[in-house]
Parts: C-alpha cells; sequence; structure tokens
C-alpha cells in the first residue's frame, strides 16, 4: 500500500521517471532481496565482528562457562552466516534456524571453520514457531540472538518460544540494536526512517524503533541482566558503519534466564 501511494503522489506531481525508479528497485529487491541481503550481512556481520568484538566476548563468557566439562546444546535463532561461532569456546551441540535459506553457502563456509563444534545443518524456521523447525521442549541448554529481534514479525512469541526450548535454569544471550534515548537525535532520525516503511522494505524486515531492552525485562524470564551501551565506531572503520553507524549506535546486551 504504502508502494503503490509513493509511486501514484510522484506521478501526480509529474516525476515520472523518478516513478519508474522506485518501480525498478521494488522488483530488484522483491525478487533477488533475500540473496542480496545474505552477501551483504554476511559481509557486514565479519564488520560488525571487529566493532563488537569486546563485547561478544564478555556476552558469551558466562555461555563459555556453563556447565564446566559438559557438551552443552546451543540453539542460535537467525544465525544467518554463522558469525558467532568463533565466541563458542568450549564443547557444543549447535542448531541455527534461520529464516532466509540464501545464507546456507556463508553458513556451510564458517561452519567448516570450526571442526570442534558440532555444528548441526542449518533449518530454515522462524522466532516465532520453532516447534515447526523441530526444536522440542526444555531440549536446549542455551539460546542466542544477536541483531535479529529488530527483524522479527513478533517479539513476545519469539520470547515464549525461547523459554519453552530452554531447559529449566537455561539462559538467553542477546545483543541487538536498540531505538534511541527519548528526545535524542538518534531517535528522531530512526523514526523518520521508519516511515512508510522505507527502512524495513530496504533492509529486509530490520525496524529501527524497537526497545528490545524494554520488551525483554517484561517477557517473563526469571533473571534478567542487560546494559544499554553505544556501539563503539572507530575512526577506520568501513563505509558501511560509517553511513549505518550513528543509527545503529544505541544497543543493548544480556543474558536471560529461564
Amino acid at each position: 500500500m504504502h508502494l503503490k501511494l509513493t509511486v501514484l503522489g510522484l506521478l501526480l506531481l509529474g516525476w515520472t521517471s523518478f516513478a519508474i525508479f522506485i518501480l525498478i528497485v521494488n522488483v530488484v529487491i522483491t525478487t533477488f532481496g533475500k540473496w542480496i541481503f545474505a552477501k551483504f550481512c554476511s559481509d557486514f556481520a565479519s564488520k560488525y565482528n571487529e566493532v563488537s568484538n569486546s563485547m561478544k566476548i564478555d556476552l558469551f563468557k558466562e555461555l563459555n562457562d556453563m556447565k564446566q566439562g559438559e557438551k552443552i546444546s546451543i540453539l542460535e535463532i537467525g544465525a544467518g552466516p554463522g558469525a558467532n561461532f568463533k565466541y563458542f569456546n568450549r564443547e557444543a551441540v549447535i542448531q541455527t534456524v534461520e529464516p532466509n535459506i540464501q545464507f546456507t553457502k556463508y553458513f556451510e563456509e564458517n561452519r567448516s571453520k570450526f571442526p570442534n563444534l558440532e555444528i548441526k545443518d542449518i533449518k530454515e524456521g522462524f522466532g516465532e514457531d520453532l516447534l515447526a523447525a523441530g526444536i522440542a521442549d526444555a531440549s536446549v541448554d542455551a539460546v542466542v540472538m544477536t541483531l535479529v529481534l529488530c527483524s522479527v514479525q513478533d517479539q513476545l512469541k519469539c520470547f515464549e518460544e525461547i523459554k519453552r526450548v530452554l531447559k529449566p535454569g537455561g539462559k538467553f544471550f542477546y545483543l541487538e540494536h536498540i531505538i534511541g534515548d527519548d528526545g535524542s537525535t538518534q531517535q528522531t532520525i530512526q523514526k523518520l526512517l521508519m516511515v512508510g516503511g522505507f527502512w524495513s522494505f530496504m533492509a529486509d524486515g530490520c525496524c529501527l524503533d524497537r526497545a528490545t531492552d524494554k520488551a525483554i525485562e517484561t517477557a517473563g524470564f526469571g533473571k534478567v541482566d542487560q546494559k544499554k551501551f553505544q556501539l563503539p565506531i572507530p575512526e577506520d572503520t568501513p563505509i558501511t558503519f560509517k553511513v549505518f553507524g550513528p543509527i545503529l549506535k544505541p544497543h543493548v546486551m544480556g543474558v536471560a534466564t529461564k
């Protein structure tokens, strides 16, 4: 609907060429969007790991210390290319659920780098319905999501599913970009980019205006230990981060215990 109204408005204004350009972009993204996004995110993930490396080491320290001497079961939702595998420094069986199966090529490349981890084949599925992907009740020790809760259809359903599949005392590890503080320039820009669904359309469903930190606090976990921070953007960072960094800097990371 937003696309139709935009194109109609451009035609009424006499901006025919721009309207045609918008339609072409829509066709390209609709047809090849999943493939393009998988390629872009795989490249972005490696750069993001460089910027967030110290945060991820800190986040996954507790995961690596869980049940010492045992091989734990980890479920990663929205695993994409498998960018987090390098941080799992222990014996573990890893299941992954990913809605965009175009990540498979990049996932397999990463999986081959970590023969010490028992990484199962990627499963196509969604965080809102892990049962459909074959994830049973109380079957995993840890659930991991990084830069995924911004794009799920229903965060609350995801949290319910996470609690369902976690064993008693199991832990949910997350790292997400969130909406900026009230009244901040960051928040204003984020909201503007969300008008008409522009950002979500261009970024495969990503939303810039979600207060994921507050949503997790009220999701019914037994304990939530989290912190908000601004993702540091180094001076020599790639152009991708220079362009998108300012609106993606507000972050939250934490561990929620069932």
